[in-house]
């Protein structure tokens, strides 16, 4: 029976028709117009498109970096050939084909000779959220998130400085590949990643600068962004079921109280770090993306102003360490549900909205944030678990001996 199932998921023919139903899905997506299309992007390609370049890039116009802005104004060369719409999220779209791959280059470490990678691959590309995030909502999370598989895959093959390289080109997209970072730690501490080539975050991000202060912005204005961005939603959490969801509505988010949140967040992440990095490893690849997991699942878990679409690589990475850990099968499914009950209260205005002692409160992330619970707890365990294994089986040989 399991050899027969197993036989059906790896035809070609369910590969080729699991494609074709998330293209069908995604064409149906591409008319919708979100809320962030309509008071962002297109009025950001529309000051391109009527501007040009120089005109457009001296100013301050967007809230996202220049990485994403020249796709956009490469997208304005073919204005008129399909719809404003569709150009801007086929950027999007063209970059979940990315993800597919590197996902597939990553599965294909653990299964050369099978047709494992192509179902992973495909797998990936019909991702409730993934399909969501581009064809329906129009946002550009695929960029940054294709470059950091692209990091895990090159930290995978022992390739630390194109890992750091493709890191530092999903640093220039979104600040969110932050999410990343404590994990790229824990093997900078373990001399896995040289420490000089961190030199390339700064490095690619000027890079991309150049041509927009060479249009005449201010270079302190473009790199700044990131700071600017940090200042805007404050909420504890943006429809995101993080640590701090039980305060959203019934205590303000301050400044000084964003400072101490951030301060406990940075304590519990390089705790995790630390702990990490001195656990005793096994080889292979499973630390490694248990690791990686780990990383993605925390910090925008501990992190306030946190948005719906922020566990987007705990997405990808769950289902890259089901396939290397097939026990863990159910941890995709969780960060889906997660995912897509994250979703609707933005996306879908509906959150099932109920009263709860005078408060308003969103029903689907209270429902949400037991399952995240669950998800961390269950990778954490998995991650320092295996770690005690390997140190009492080696303890029991000195002994032996």
């Amino acid at each position: 029976m399991l050899k027969n199932i197993r036989s059906i998921l790896l035809s070609p023919i369910f590969i080729g028709l699991l494609v074709l139903l998330s293209l069908i899905v995604r064409w149906h997506g591409l008319p919708l117009i979100s809320l962030d299309m309509q008071k962002g992007l297109f009025d950001w390609y529309s000051f391109i498109l009527k501007r040009g370049f120089v005109n457009a890039f001296k100013e301050d116009f967007a809230l996202y970096t220049p990485a994403y802005l020249y796709l956009l104004w490469l997208a304005t060369l073919v204005n008129g050939v399909v719809s404003q719409v569709t150009l801007i999220k086929s950027i999007s779209m063209s970059f979940d084909i990315l993800s597919a791959f590197f996902v597939y280059k990553i599965i294909r470490l653990k299964y050369p000779h099978s047709r494992v990678p192509w179902l992973a691959a495909a797998l990936v590309f019909s991702l409730p959220t993934v399909i969501l995030n581009s064809s329906y909502w129009g946002q550009c999370d695929s960029i940054y998130i294709s470059f950091l598989l692209g990091c895990l895959y090159f930290l995978l093959t022992k390739r630390p400085v194109r890992a750091i390289l493709f890191f530092s080109l999903a640093f220039a997209f979104k600040l969110q590949a932050v999410f990343l970072l404590p994990f790229l730690a824990v093997y900078t501490l373990r001399k896995k990643i040289p420490w000089w080539s961190y030199l390339l975050i700064p490095a690619v991000y000027i890079l991309f600068a150049l041509p927009t202060i060479y249009a005449g912005r201010p270079w302190l204005d473009v790199l700044s962004i990131y700071a600017t961005q940090t200042d805007k939603f404050p909420k504890w959490s943006v429809t995101l079921p993080s640590m701090y969801l039980p305060l959203q509505g019934s205590v303000p988010l301050t400044k000084p109280l964003t400072l101490v949140t951030v301060a406990l967040a940075a304590v519990i992440v390089l705790t995790w770090v630390y702990l990490a990095w001195k656990k005793h490893e096994e080889d292979g690849y499973n630390p490694i993306i248990l690791a990686a997991l780990a990383s993605a699942a925390l910090v925008p878990f501990v992190l306030p102003r946190m948005h719906e679409r922020y566990f987007y690589l705990q997405d990808l990475t769950a289902l890259i360490a089901a396939f290397f850990m097939p026990e863990l099968w159910f941890l995709p499914i969780l960060s889906q549900v997660i995912s897509v009950m994250s979703y609707g209260p933005f996306l879908f205005n509906y959150a099932f909205g109920l009263q709860f002692f005078g408060q308003d409160i969103d029903t689907l992330l209270y429902l949400a944030l037991p399952f995240e619970i669950i998800l961390l707890s269950v990778t954490l365990w998995k991650q320092f678990r295996a770690s005690k294994r390997v140190e009492l089986f080696e303890s029991q040989a000195e002994n032996l001996s």
